[in-house]
């Protein structure tokens, strides 16, 4: 079944890039939070949203609620920063991206954020990761059961994702590809229950 994908931005020239970028996609393109607001939003869909829209309204707005509620929500900024990335995310967006993001970024986006998943860039992943590391150096060594059920070749490459390797970086490491990288992750999260590399990250550090 098809996702219903909606973008908001008054910026005809940012609409452009989004629809250019997500030209395969089927989307419906609104000028402001107001419109938004006024529509009937399906549950599951995808809403683009313009972090610069005129009537956005803060993050203790009521509006939101609602809206975080029923659909997948990707901020997109055209002056990203770091702890926005956190607040917004943590307050249930799936994703927070630049909005000028190259094309392929944006697929990307649209493709994981449409599966149910959350989308976090690689830098705000590196810090995070970092900041887990940190924490997990304080802690005891935990057992790990987190391994058990993985092969140990999904174990390697659970343990490097967890110091903040990139896919290329592992398959670079694992004399893999990249391709054989993503199903070992994909087998692990299966495994494992759990969708992302920064969850992946807290098991494999005793942390979650």
């Amino acid at each position: 079944m098809s996702v219903s994908v909606i973008l908001v931005s008054h910026d005809p020239g940012l609409a452009r890039h989004w629809q250019a970028a997500l030209s395969d996609v089927p989307a419906r393109l609104l000028g402001s939070f107001a419109d938004l607001h006024q529509q009937s939003v399906q549950a599951g869909s995808v809403v683009w949203l313009d972090a610069d829209l005129p009537d956005l309204p803060r993050g203790d707005d009521a509006r939101w609620v609602s809206l975080l509620a029923d659909a997948r929500v990707v901020l997109a900024s055209a002056n990203p920063q770091r702890d926005a990335a956190v607040a917004w995310l943590e307050k249930g967006c799936a994703a927070y991206c630049h909005a000028f993001a190259d094309a392929d970024t944006l697929r990307q986006i649209q493709d994981v954020v449409a599966s149910g998943n959350v989308w976090v860039g690689r830098e705000l992943m590196q810090q995070l990761l970092a900041t887990v590391q940190r924490a997990a150096a304080v802690r005891a060594p935990a057992q790990p059961d987190w391994a058990r059920d993985l092969t140990e070749r999904e174990q390697e490459v659970a343990r490097l994702v967890a110091q903040g390797a990139s896919n290329r970086d592992i398959a670079n490491q694992c004399n893999i590809t990249e391709r054989t990288v993503k199903a070992h992750l994909a087998a692990a999260f299966a495994k494992l229950g759990i969708t992302d590399r920064l969850q992946l990250a807290l098991r494999v550090h005793g942390i979650q």
